[in-house]
C-alpha cells in the first residue's frame, strides 16, 4: 500500500485545536507529508473561538509564513462550516471564498432523511468541497437515503472524507458512493499536534474498497 501524504483535516489553536501552526507545519515536514489543510472552525461554527475577520488574518499571515519556511510542503488555508438544519453553511467572516478549500460538516445528531435532505440544500449552493465526517453525527441511517446523497454528492463534485477521528458506522454508504463515482479524501481530524498524519485506519479503509482519493491541485 502507497502511503498518503495528504492530510486534509488539521485543527490548530485558532479553534479547538491546542497546537499552533508552526507545531503543526514542522510535525507534517518532519513527517514527510506533502500537503496539509490548517482547517479550523470560525464563529458561529461550533468549535470556533470568538472573533472575526482579525482571527482569520492572524491566523492566514501565520500559514504564510510557514509557507515560507517549509517550501516543500503545501499548507492549504480552509475552514470548516457547519451545515445547518436548513442546508446553509453557516456564515464566516469575510466570507467562503477567502479560504483554498471550505470542508462542510454536521454538528448536530439527526436522522439520514433529515440529514440527506439538508445535504441536498446544502450542496446546490456549491460553497463547499469536501464533506468532513460524514456519518458521524447520524443517529439512524437508511439505505435509500444514502443514495440520494451519494448521487448528489457525485453530480456536485463534493468529496467525501474519511476520518481519523470518527469509526464509520455505515460503510454501505461508501460502497454507494463509490459506485455513483464519489471522490474521496483523507482527514486526521487533529487537534493535537501529536496525532497530525494519523491516517493509517483511512488509507487501509480507502485502498479496501478501491476508493478514488482526490488529489488536491491549487
Amino acid at each position: 500500500m502507497t502511503r498518503n501524504l495528504e492530510d486534509l483535516h488539521i485543527h490548530s489553536n485558532y479553534s479547538d485545536g491546542v497546537s499552533s501552526v508552526g507545531e503543526i507545519t514542522q510535525r507534517a515536514a518532519f513527517l514527510k507529508l506533502k500537503t496539509i489543510a490548517i482547517a479550523d472552525h470560525f464563529w458561529p461554527s461550533l468549535g470556533s473561538r470568538k472573533g472575526g475577520i482579525n482571527i482569520i488574518e492572524q491566523r492566514r499571515h501565520e500559514i504564510e509564513t510557514c509557507r515560507d519556511d517549509y517550501p516543500e510542503l503545501k499548507i492549504l488555508d480552509v475552514a470548516e462550516v457547519d451545515i445547518q438544519s436548513n442546508g446553509e453553511l453557516a456564515p464566516v467572516a469575510g466570507g467562503l471564498e477567502q479560504f483554498d478549500l471550505i470542508i462542510g460538516s454536521f454538528h448536530w445528531f439527526t436522522d439520514s432523511t433529515r440529514w440527506v435532505s439538508a445535504l441536498v440544500q446544502a450542496l446546490r449552493r456549491k460553497e463547499f468541497q469536501i464533506l468532513g465526517h460524514w456519518d458521524g453525527y447520524l443517529s439512524s441511517y437508511r439505505e435509500e437515503d444514502g443514495r440520494i446523497a451519494a448521487e448528489a454528492l457525485a453530480e456536485a463534485g463534493v468529496a467525501i472524507e474519511l476520518n481519523g477521528r470518527y469509526s464509520v458506522e455505515h460503510i454501505g454508504f461508501l460502497e454507494l458512493a463509490n459506485a455513483y463515482g464519489c471522490s474521496f479524501t483523507l482527514g486526521s481530524d487533529s487537534h493535537h499536534v501529536s496525532t497530525v498524519g494519523d491516517l493509517d485506519f483511512q488509507e487501509k479503509l480507502a485502498t479496501s474498497m478501491n476508493l478514488n482519493l482526490m488529489k488536491v491541485n491549487l
